[in-house]
């Protein structure tokens, strides 16, 4: 019993930890990552529409640009978090503005 307990137990623990730790961009904000995608002016890919997960890719970056800046662990990174992440939100909310800028609250990020 208690061996069936234990199991069940950590299942539970790090199916949690699994949903709750995805994201690593923009200080794990999913309002800024979702709706500007990372922080980096010259990331390859950039959010459309976030809660549906289309992007499009940046001008500068292949194969839009087939010279153009090869696609960083940072943009594959980010842009699979973006595609597994933003979608589960179902529709995108607005920022009011009363606290600042939404990028700079409570810091920069």
């Amino acid at each position: 019993m208690k061996l069936w307990l234990f199991s069940a137990l950590l299942l539970v623990s790090t199916t949690g930890v699994a949903q709750e730790g995805g994201l690593t961009y923009r200080d794990s904000d999913p309002f800024l990552f979702c709706r500007y995608g990372q922080r980096d002016p010259a990331k390859c890919w950039s959010p459309i529409a976030p809660y549906t997960g289309q992007w499009v890719t940046s001008a500068w970056c292949e194969p839009v640009d087939p010279a153009g800046k090869p696609w960083s662990q940072d943009d594959w990174a980010s842009l699979y978090q973006y595609e597994t992440i933003c979608p589960v939100a179902k529709q995108s909310g607005e920022w009011d503005n009363r606290g600042g800028q939404a990028d700079m609250v409570p810091h920069m990020h």
